[in-house]
C-alpha cells in the first residue's frame, strides 16, 4: 500500500477525459446560440404584421360577409345572401356583381 505522501494531490487527467469534457462543454455552446439564433428568428416573424386583406370600402351598407378571398388581381367577396363581389385589390371600387340562384 503507498503512503499518502507518494500519491500526488492534483494526478494528470487522462486525454480522452479531457478531450470529451471540451467536446461536452463545445456542444453545450453549440446548442445555446442554436437556441438564441431561433428564438430571435421567431421574434422577429411573430411581429411583423402583413395586411393580406386591405379595409374594404366598396361593399353596399348592411353586406354580411361569408368569405373572403385574394387573386393576384382583385378580391373576390362572399356574402350570407348568396352574392359575390369582385373587388380591386385595394378594397376600394367594385369590379363585378354576381348573384346565385
Amino acid at each position: 500500500m503507498a503512503d499518502q505522501s507518494e500519491v500526488p494531490a492534483n494526478p494528470p487527467e487522462p486525454a480522452n477525459l479531457r478531450f470529451l469534457r471540451r467536446l461536452v462543454t463545445t456542444l453545450t455552446a453549440t446548442m445555446i446560440l442554436g437556441l438564441i439564433a431561433i428564438f430571435t428568428v421567431l421574434v422577429i416573424r411573430l411581429q411583423t404584421t402583413s395586411t393580406m386583406f386591405p379595409e374594404i370600402t366598396a361593399l353596399p351598407a348592411g353586406t354580411e360577409v361569408l368569405s373572403v378571398s385574394r387573386t393576384p388581381r382583385e378580391l373576390v367577396i362572399i356574402d350570407l345572401s348568396r352574392r359575390i363581389y369582385v373587388l380591386s385589390l385595394d378594397g376600394t371600387t367594385l369590379l363585378q356583381e354576381f348573384e346565385l340562384k
